[in-house]
Order: C-alpha cells, then sequence, then structure tokens
C-alpha cells in the first residue's frame, strides 16, 4: 500500500512540474492595411459681373443710327456687348465665358498596422528551458527510485 501511494505521488509531482511550465505564445506577425476614401466638394463663389456701353444715337431720315460711340467696356468674364441697330430696333448681346462653379474630388488615405511579436524567446533561452526541464525530470526519477530503494531496505 505504500509503495502505491508513493508512485502515484511521485506521478503527480512530475505531471504537475511538466505541465506548469510553459512559455506563452508570442503574438503573430502580420499586417493590416484601412483604407480610407473621403469625397470632397466645394462651390466656388463668383463674384457679380458687368459690361457697359454708351453711345450716341442720331435719327436721320425717320431711322435711328449710333452716331459716336462714347464707352464701351468689358467685365472680367463678360466681353464687351456687340450692338446693333436694325430697322429702329436695338440689339444688346453680352456673351460670358464658361465658368467652373462646382468640383468634386476623392482623398484617399492609407492607414498600415504591423503587428510586431512580443515575448519571442530566443534558441538560447528556449535551450535553458528545455535543459531545466530535463534536469527536473531526472531528479524526479532519480528521488521515487531512491524512495523505493530506502523503503526495500527496511521492509
Amino acid at each position: 500500500m505504500r509503495k502505491t501511494e508513493l508512485f502515484i505521488c511521485c506521478l503527480l509531482t512530475l505531471f504537475a512540474v511538466l505541465v506548469s511550465c510553459k512559455s506563452t505564445k508570442p503574438t503573430v506577425n502580420s499586417e493590416t492595411t484601412t483604407i480610407v476614401e473621403t469625397v470632397h466638394d466645394t462651390i466656388f463663389k463668383t463674384e457679380k459681373d458687368s459690361s457697359s456701353y454708351k453711345a450716341y444715337l442720331d435719327c436721320v431720315n425717320g431711322k435711328a443710327i449710333i452716331k459716336e460711340v462714347v464707352h464701351a467696356e468689358p467685365g472680367r468674364n463678360l466681353k464687351s456687348p456687340t450692338v446693333r441697330l436694325v430697322n429702329n430696333t436695338l440689339q444688346v448681346d453680352c456673351e460670358a465665358r464658361a465658368q467652373e462653379l462646382f468640383a468634386k474630388w476623392k482623398s484617399t488615405v492609407k492607414d498600415r498596422i504591423k503587428y510586431i511579436p512580443v515575448n519571442v524567446l530566443t534558441w538560447w533561452q528556449k535551450t535553458q528551458i528545455y535543459g531545466f526541464r530535463a534536469l527536473l525530470c531526472l531528479l524526479l526519477i532519480c528521488l521515487c527510485i531512491w524512495l523505493i530503494i530506502k523503503q526495500k531496505r527496511f521492509h
């Protein structure tokens, strides 16, 4: 009965020592890329613009004619007005250059997150751990053998 108890005690001690010595696993070395696309838009405000035309009119044989152009001024975006008198009708045309009023663009932001492993053991540290485990197992086996031999002598 005494031998069985001693043997079970030695096995449990050996099992507890071998199971309790375990190193932590390092984090996985990986890289995560996050891409964020943002759409931006804006409105450009254009200031008011005008062009002017000033002329003297005269009446010849019952018909109006342009006698003298006093002032013709283009604007920032407007060209000088085009003036015509046809059959006593005044016709004024003002043309503007094309304008871009609305703009839209995309911006892309890339974020890279790299995970670096922590608590990675060198080969020498691993060798020391496994060597100590082997030494501990050898000492436990020697202890068990010594106890068994000691018990046999006294019986």
